[in-house]
Parts: C-alpha cells; structure tokens; sequence
C-alpha cells in the first residue's frame, strides 16, 4: 500500500517552541508538507535561524519571537501572522520545560514553572489562536 504524501499547500502553521528538538522537526516538516510555518520561541537567534532553514525549503515564514508564559506576547504573534499571512490554518504547541532532578529535590517553585509553560502555556496558546481559526472553520 503506498500513501500519499501530506499536501499542505495553501495552509498556516504556528509552531510556538518550533525552534528545537521536536518543535524543529515538526516545523521544517510541515514547510516540506508545503504549509508556510511561523516557528516562534523565545530566543532571536533560534527563531532566525529556523525562518533561514524554512525559506531555504522554499516556504514563507516570520521572524517573531514569543513566550507561552506571557498572553501579550501570543497576542503579538498570532497578530503578526494574520497581518502577513491573514490565516492560521495550524497551531502546533511544542514550547517546555523540563528539569532532570529526583523527584523529591525538584522545588515547588520550579515544579510551577514547568506547569506554567508546559500546560498553562499551551492552554493560553490555543485560547489566543482559536477564534481566527473557529472564525474560518478550520484548524
């Protein structure tokens, strides 16, 4: 049996944590799927250089930072991308935390940190990107 291959052309991906590990490979692979993919993160350099590896792929993408602990900064991005792209067609939440230490050293403070960026931070991402998304009736 052969498959056809992911045809996303025409479509908008966000990527938020698109930069790194999982979050990179998702975003290179939905530019090589023919979507143009915004992969956001918190650091410059990072969002740069995966913008550089998604145009090299022959897709469009933008150069804006965001951190899923701050709702302002969702807001900025998810209106960037509709200024540019006018839709968003994906949500991709790949930004988080981690920290490898026994379970009875990890503090409560840092335990809150992880919760705040891996779980409120995906809620407060789909929170400011569904309606454009509920709005066309697609994503």
């Amino acid at each position: 049996m052969t498959y056809q291959p992911l045809n996303l052309e025409g479509r908008v991906a966000v990527v938020i944590g698109g930069t790194t590990g999982i979050g990179r490979a998702l975003s290179l692979g939905l530019a090589e799927a023919g979507a143009d993919v915004i992969a956001s993160a918190r650091r410059r350099e990072h969002v740069e250089c995966v913008a550089s590896e998604i145009e090299k792929i022959g897709r469009r993408t933008l150069r804006v930072t965001c951190d899923v602990m701050d709702r302002a900064s969702l807001e900025h991005l998810r209106g960037q991308v509709l200024s540019t792209f006018g839709q968003v067609d994906i949500l991709v939440n790949c930004a988080g935390k981690t920290m490898r230490i026994p379970t009875l050293q990890q503090s409560e403070n840092d335990w809150n940190d992880i919760i705040n960026v891996n779980l409120t931070g995906t809620l407060r991402a789909c929170q400011v990107f569904a309606l454009p998304m509920l709005e066309r009736g697609y994503g």
